[in-house]
Parts: structure tokens; sequence; C-alpha cells
């Protein structure tokens, strides 16, 4: 009977009359606030929010990265890198094609080899044909015909569909044909001066002035390259020499005649 007492919206008087009890004032008062708090209570407390389980996202097996995979790819990209590396090293030193192991050609077409598409491998394959055409070029206007046909024929080897390689051709052929003579001097002799030296010099500038030739001269550097134009020079006196000097191992004096 007290808990019916506890429900709300009864009475105290009703209460004791209901049960035929006497009950104290103050003990129902009590009675009743408990009541009411409780209700309160019932009504306040918020409802438990539902607990929501999110399922981890699937990834497809084959996007799945293995660790292992990329590893061996980075060892092979530092491995290609590595070779064009020697291979550009090799190029600027002229190592165009020998030593064979150890030369620009071997070393990209090795990395062509792991890499067929690799642009910078291509490029330095073009760039050792130019480099051969370079050298033809320059054994032709020296006069040097043989060496200027073995750059023509290794600039072919290196890259046969390089556009250069007809021009380089026709440009020799043009060389050959306007030589007048070409003469090869000791290079030592040529260093220390010798009278013998002197000599040459001096009977070629008879032939300079009978054809009126143009000089080229090859000399070990520009001082004696120098040296060796006076000596052309002096003997045609007010007669000026049509000359060009050129840096090569090889002393030498080529005389091109004058186009027709």
């Amino acid at each position: 009977m007290l808990l019916l007492s506890l429900l709300p919206g009864t009475p105290s008087g009703k209460l004791s009359r209901l049960f035929n009890v006497s009950l104290p004032r103050t003990r129902i008062s009590l009675w009743l606030a408990a009541s009411v708090l409780l209700v309160a209570c019932a009504q306040q407390r918020p409802a438990s929010s539902p607990v929501v389980v999110t399922e981890p996202e699937t990834i497809p097996a084959e996007q799945v990265i293995d660790p292992f995979v990329i590893d061996e790819a980075e060892r092979a990209r530092r491995y290609v890198a590595d070779i064009l590396f020697e291979g550009m090293r090799a190029l600027r030193s002229d190592r165009l094609m020998t030593p064979p192991e150890n030369s620009a050609y071997h070393y990209f077409n090795r990395a062509l080899a792991l890499d067929p598409d690799n642009q910078i491998a291509k490029d330095g394959i073009r760039d050792i044909a130019a480099r051969y055409l370079q050298l033809a070029d320059l054994a032709g206007r020296q006069g040097q015909f043989d060496n200027a046909e073995s750059f023509l024929r290794r600039a072919a080897q290196v890259d046969n569909n390089h556009p250069g390689i007809e021009q380089a051709s026709r440009r020799l052929q043009s060389e050959r044909q306007s030589t007048h003579s070409v003469t090869r001097l000791n290079t030592r002799d040529v260093i220390n001066r010798q009278a013998s030296v002197v000599t040459q010099l001096r009977d070629l500038a008879s032939v300079v002035a009978d054809t009126n030739a143009f000089v080229m001269i090859t000399a070990p550097n520009d001082e004696i390259g120098r040296w060796m134009y006076m000596q052309i020079q002096e003997v045609l006196g007010d007669v000026r020499v049509r000359a060009d000097i050129e840096i090569g191992e090889q002393a030498s004096v080529r005389l091109v005649l004058p186009q027709s």
C-alpha cells in the first residue's frame, strides 16, 4: 500500500480514505515529493543512441601493392639511372664506341635493353652519331680524309637514320675536290721550330702564291699555329695570306683551291 501512495496524481487525502489509515502529513509530503522526483527523472532520461557498426572497406586484391614489388621496381630504376650516368660520362670524354665495354655506345644500348622506351638513352645514341659527324667535318677540313670517312661510317653504324649523315658526306666530298694538297709535318719538330719545318713552310708559300690557295693550318696550339702562318707570310711579303688555324694533334698544312 505504500507503493500505491507513490503513484502520481493521487491526492494524499484520498490515500488516507482509500486505505482507511491516518498518515502523518509530513510523511505524506515526503512520499509525494519522492514520487514527483522519480517521474521527472524518468521523463528527462535521454533515449539511448543506437550503436552504428561500420564494416571495414574491402580493397580489391588487384589493388593491393606488394612492398616487395615496389622495392624491385625502384632497384631496377636506379640501376638504369646508374648506367645512363656512366654513358653520359663516356660521351663527354669522347669514349664514343671505344673501349667497347666502357663506351657511351655500350652504356646507352645496355640501358635500352633494360628499358626500351628510355628517352635519355635514345638521345644519347643520337648524340654519339652527331659527335662522329662533327669529327668527320673537322678531319675533312684538316685534309684527313681517311679519318673523316671512318667517322662517317661509325656515325652510320650508331644511327643510320641520323639526318646529318648525308649532308656530312657531301661536305667531305667537296673538301676532297677543292683540296690542292695536304702536307703533314713532324709535330715535335714543329713544336721545337726546327729549321727543317721552316724550309717546308716556305716551300709551301710559293705554291700559295701560284694558286691563290686558302691555307688551313693545323697545329698543337694557337701559338704554334701563328708561328707556322708567319713563316708563310714572310715569304709572300705584302701579299696577304688567307688562312685559318685549327687545333689538332697532327700538325699539317692543307691548301684549298679557290672556288671557280
